[in-house]
């Protein structure tokens, strides 16, 4: 007696957004980085205990939708830098990958894959993203984005290794070739928060340990004066 597998059904919506990929690419892959990019830099400023100041009354437009626009200058940026930069140059190098390894599922392959990936297409990545980061934080000179480069690249770069080799040999065991792109998206702006979070962590520490240390200074030039 024969037995009739049926198909999984895909979500609706993953559906719509996969035939959206297929016939718009890249338009879909810098529209929903734009967007996450956005909801993820307020996540991050939350979770990180360093919101956006509210807008002042004279500030204020009255229309919600702007004034969380106006609020938000760093996530719009961030939007920008996702729509404009970063899901582009993603949509290239995953294609170039996929390209370079099309058809071959060896175990040699997938390994080789995953180095590739490791060795050429994070660097470039985490590099543009930190450099962004800096000018989007207030970097206004190329010394000042490199300093904010050669800070970052290397606990970027080791913790953005162990997320991309977890995550492509996940892709490359369980998911179907189209899946890939909202896959690598997700865990992106996943680890992106993080790493964003950890890096408002580290600022609010230094600024605070600054203010610290000026409040000691005025204290001892206080004391000597009396």
């Amino acid at each position: 007696m024969s037995v009739t597998v049926q198909p999984k059904q895909l979500n609706p919506l993953l559906a719509k957004y996969l035939a959206s990929l297929a016939t718009r690419p890249i338009l879909t892959k810098s529209s929903t980085s734009a967007v996450l990019s956005f909801i993820s830099e307020i996540v991050a400023g939350h979770l990180a205990g360093s919101p956006p100041p509210p807008l002042s009354a004279k500030q204020r437009t009255g229309i919600p939708p702007l004034d969380l626009l106006k609020q938000n200058q760093k996530a719009l940026k961030l939007a920008a830098y996702g729509f404009f930069i970063s899901a582009p140059m993603g949509h290239t190098l995953l294609n170039i990958l996929q390209k370079v390894f099309a058809g071959k599922t060896s175990a040699r392959a997938k390994i080789l894959m995953i180095l590739c990936s490791n060795i050429f297409i994070s660097p470039i990545q985490q590099s543009v993203y930190i450099s962004a980061m800096a000018v989007i934080n207030g970097a206004d000179s190329l010394a000042a984005v490199y300093k904010a480069w050669k800070m970052s690249f290397w606990p970027v770069m080791r913790f953005t290794w162990v997320v991309s080799t977890l995550s492509m040999a996940i892709a490359q065991r369980g998911l179907a070739p189209e899946l890939w792109v909202p896959f690598f998206t997700t865990v992106g702006v996943t680890a992106g928060t993080y790493v964003n979070v950890q890096a408002k962590k580290k600022a609010l520490a230094l600024r605070a340990k600054a203010q610290a240390k000026a409040e000691a200074e005025k204290k001892d030039v206080v004391a000597k004066d009396d």
